[in-house]
């Protein structure tokens, strides 16, 4: 706040005019205005003390209000309106087949050369068991002859030490006859694909009343 500063400037006019009285009798008074004074020639020590105080005052904030209660959140909002559906990209390129690097395995067993049992049978690779037999068969040669019916067709490898199927082997095909006797000319087919783990599920089992 800006103080009046007249009062002051009055004081001093009269210490003035005072102390002219008392030095010279015959010098008329004169009062002294604001007009009589250069603007920047009062300087603070010419003031009072408590002018000086009161103008020191005048710079001080005062202090900080009280913050009032935060109010109760609003309530909230309603769900805009649901966007229009974006343009359909581009197709993708297409994937690998999932037959990727699969062949077909054959062995061929000619003059009745079908391993004992009449049990023939087809490796996917012979050093190799990181193949699937996904599917097989097997193929008579000719009409007549030997020819024998298939008793069993299955993915697998054979144990020929105990003459039955190895376990968790699906790197093959086995194919059994019915008939010991071996057909004279048969090929056994297996469709391998590389590198591909198919489980095995057993999705239904008979059991035969006691």
């Amino acid at each position: 706040m800006k103080r009046n500063t007249k009062v002051s400037l009055a004081v001093v006019t009269a210490a003035a005019l005072l102390t002219i009285g008392g030095t010279s009798g015959a010098m008329a008074a004169k009062l002294i205005t604001s007009k009589d004074i250069k603007n920047g020639t009062i300087a603070a020590v010419d003031l009072s003390p408590s002018v000086n105080k009161d103008i020191k005052k005048a710079g001080t904030p005062g202090p900080k209000g009280a913050t009032g209660d935060q109010g109760p959140a609003g309530a909230t909002g309603a769900t805009g309106a649901t966007g229009a559906t974006g343009a359909t990209g581009p197709a993708g390129p297409k994937g690998d087949s999932g037959l990727t690097g699969a062949f077909y395995a054959t062995a061929v067993y000619n003059a009745g050369d079908a391993n004992s049992g009449a049990i023939a049978t087809v490796a996917c690779d012979p050093e190799s068991s990181d193949f699937t037999a996904i599917a097989g068969g097997v193929q008579e040669i000719g009409v007549g002859g030997n020819n024998a019916a298939v008793g069993s067709s299955f993915p697998g490898r054979m144990d020929w030490e105990s003459n039955t199927p190895k376990e968790d082997r699906l790197d093959g095909w086995i194919v059994q006859f019915e008939s010991t006797v071996a057909p004279e000319n048969v090929t056994i087919w297996a469709l391998c694909v590389p590198g591909t783990d198919i489980p095995v599920k057993n999705t239904y089992t008979k059991v035969e009343d006691e």
